[in-house]
C-alpha cells in the first residue's frame, strides 16, 4: 500500500509538470498516472492501486481529495463574489446550466438509458472549467473585456448551480428523515432545507467570530479543515452528495478575514497529497474493457456537451444585449470540462446510480475523453470566433 501511494504521488507530480510544460491541462497527467498504475497496465508489473487491501485505502484517500477539492472551489468563490455578479452572469449562467443539462438528459434517453441515469447525464455536462479559457484570454489579452469578464462570471455560478443541481436530481438516497417514512419528494425538500438552516447557523456563528477578532493561526486553519469533513458528513447524513457539503464549508469558511492564508494551507495540503491521489484513482478505476461498446456513448454525449454549451451561453448573453459574435465567443469559452465534471460522474458512480458497473466503466470513460476533447478545442475554437474589436 505504502509502496503505491508513493509512486502515485510521484509519477503523478511529473506528469502534472510534463503537461503543464507542453501546455496541456495537468490533470490529464494525473488520470494518466492512475492509468499506468491500474490494473491494466500497472498489474502487469505487480503494481495496482486497486488491489485488494489498497484498493479501498485509496478510495478513501481519493474521497477526501474530492472533499477538499470542493471545499476550496467554495474558499475560491465565496459569497462576497456570489453577491457581486450581475444580472447579465445569472442570466446567462441559468441559460447555459438548464440547457446543458437538458442536452445531457436527451442524450442519455437517445442512449436508451434510464430517467435517473439520464439526469446523471445531464448533472456530468453542467460542469464547467474554464482554466484552459482563461489561459487562452490572457495570452490573447482580452480576459479583462466584457466577454472574459462574462466567462468568469459565468463560471463562478455554474459551479454553484452544478452543485445544486446535482444535490436536488441525485440528492434522494437514504438520508436520516427516511426514518421518519415521510415519502421521498418531501424527505428530499426537507433534507435541503435542514442543511441550509445548518448553513445559515454557521454564517451567523462566523460573524460572531469576526466581531471577536478571535484568531489563532494554526486552530482557524484545523477547525475550516474540520468543517469541510464535519458539513461533507452532515450533506451525507441528509441524503445530499458530500461534495455538496464541503463545497459550502468553503463559502462558509470565506467570510472569515483571513481566508486567504486557510486557502494556502489546505490548498497546500491537498495538492501535495489528496488531490492527486483522487485523479490517480480517476484513471486507474478507467476500465479497457468498457471500450468495446463506447463507440455511440461517445458519439452522442461528447457532442452533445459541446453543443449544449455553446448554445445555452449564446442565448443566455445575447438576451443580456451581447452581439452574435460576442455571444459566440462565451459559448465557446464555457466548453471546457475538467475537475468538476470527474468529481460529479465519480460521486454518481459511488452512488449506484448506474445500472451496472460495465455502463459506470463507460459514462467515466466518456467524461475522460470529453476532458480532453475540450481543453484541446477549446483554444484554437476561441481564438477564430473571439471579436476583434472586444
Amino acid at each position: 500500500m505504502l509502496l503505491e501511494i508513493g509512486l502515485s504521488l510521484l509519477i503523478a507530480r511529473v506528469l502534472h509538470i510534463a503537461f503543464e510544460k507542453l501546455k496541456q491541462p495537468a490533470v490529464i497527467g494525473e488520470i494518466l498516472a492512475g492509468v499506468l498504475l491500474g490494473p491494466y497496465v500497472g498489474g502487469l508489473f505487480g503494481i495496482n492501486v486497486l488491489s485488494e487491501g489498497t484498493g479501498e485505502v485509496f478510495e478513501g484517500l481519493a474521497k477526501i481529495g474530492i472533499v477538499l477539492l470542493l471545499f476550496i472551489s467554495g474558499l475560491e468563490i465565496g459569497l462576497e463574489e456570489l453577491k457581486s455578479v450581475g444580472k447579465k452572469g445569472i442570466v446567462t449562467s441559468l441559460f447555459d446550466v438548464s440547457v446543458a443539462f437538458l442536452f445531457g438528459f436527451l442524450a442519455g434517453k437517445i442512449l436508451g438509458l434510464s430517467f435517473v441515469e439520464s439526469i446523471a447525464i445531464g448533472n456530468i455536462l453542467v460542469a464547467t472549467s474554464v482554466g484552459i479559457t482563461v489561459r487562452t484570454l490572457l495570452d490573447m489579452d482580452k480576459l479583462h473585456t466584457k466577454v472574459g469578464e462574462l466567462i468568469l462570471t459565468v463560471a463562478v455560478l455554474d459551479d454553484v448551480l452544478g452543485i445544486l443541481v446535482l444535490s436536488i436530481t441525485l440528492g434522494t438516497g437514504e438520508s436520516i428523515l427516511d426514518f421518519l417514512r415521510i415519502n421521498k419528494t418531501a424527505t428530499l425538500l426537507m433534507s435541503v432545507a435542514v442543511f441550509f438552516i445548518i448553513f445559515v447557523l454557521s454564517l451567523i456563528m462566523i460573524d460572531k467570530l469576526k466581531r471577536h477578532r478571535f484568531y489563532i493561526p494554526r486552530l482557524i486553519t484545523t477547525a475550516s479543515l474540520s468543517g469541510a469533513l464535519i458539513y461533507a458528513a452532515i450533506a451525507k447524513l441528509f441524503g445530499l452528495a458530500a461534495i455538496t457539503g464541503s463545497f459550502f464549508a468553503g463559502l462558509a469558511v470565506s467570510k472569515l478575514s483571513h481566508k486567504d492564508r486557510i486557502k494556502e494551507s489546505i490548498r497546500f495540503i491537498a495538492d501535495l497529497f489528496f488531490v492527486p491521489l483522487f485523479f490517480v484513482w480517476v484513471g486507474a478505476s478507467f476500465d479497457f474493457s468498457a471500450l468495446g461498446g463506447l463507440g455511440t456513448l461517445v458519439a452522442i454525449v461528447i457532442p452533445m456537451a459541446l453543443v449544449g454549451k455553446v448554445i445555452g451561453c449564446s442565448l443566455g448573453s445575447r438576451i443580456c444585449g451581447y452581439t452574435n459574435r460576442e455571444a459566440l465567443a462565451v459559448g465557446v469559452g464555457m466548453i471546457p470540462r475538467m475537475e468538476i465534471a470527474l468529481v460529479v460522474v465519480t460521486t454518481e458512480i459511488t452512488m449506484n446510480i448506474f445500472r451496472s458497473p460495465a455502463l459506470a466503466h463507460q459514462v467515466l470513460a466518456a467524461t475522460i475523453l470529453l476532458v480532453i476533447i475540450s481543453s484541446l478545442i477549446t483554444p484554437p475554437l476561441l481564438k477564430a470566433v473571439y471579436p476583434k474589436e472586444s
